[in-house]
């Protein structure tokens, strides 16, 4: 699993659509990486692609969906609430890492969450999403 997060808005994107974009920086991981994690690690690989706001590629879509039933079903949670618990986390994640480009860090490391005692009821009533 490899991530890249690219604006849309960039001159290399902006003549291209949406999709293509996503697909294009899947296909540049893939083309980087993808020979030697299958022949040397002998592993599989997924290049999770996002933009800045929060968009997703095809493969990463993929990988989420597929993330968010094995949550579901070992936390015994609905899958709905895990999908948006996920996708909250992801939307914040996406968020400090632009802020992070943007102005640089005032702290040294990143702190862990614990999902074996999350409340994924109360976490998305408190974030007001909708389920």
């Amino acid at each position: 699993m490899d991530i890249r997060i690219f604006d849309l808005m960039a001159a290399c994107h902006r003549r291209i659509s949406l999709e293509a974009a996503h697909q294009k920086n899947e296909q540049e991981k893939i083309r980087a990486y993808g020979d030697r994690i299958r022949n040397v690690d002998h592993g599989s690989f997924t290049p999770l692609v996002f933009t800045t706001s929060g968009g997703m590629g095809p493969k990463a879509k993929c990988f989420y969906s597929r993330l968010a039933n094995v949550i579901a079903e070992k936390q015994h949670q609905p899958r709905s609430h895990v999908v948006a618990w996920m996708r909250c986390r992801l939307s914040f994640s996406l968020l400090r890492s632009a802020l992070l480009c943007l102005r640089g860090t005032r702290y040294s490391a990143p702190t862990t969450i614990d999902i074996a005692g999350l409340d994924y009821q109360a976490t998305i009533v408190e974030s007001g999403i909708l389920v």
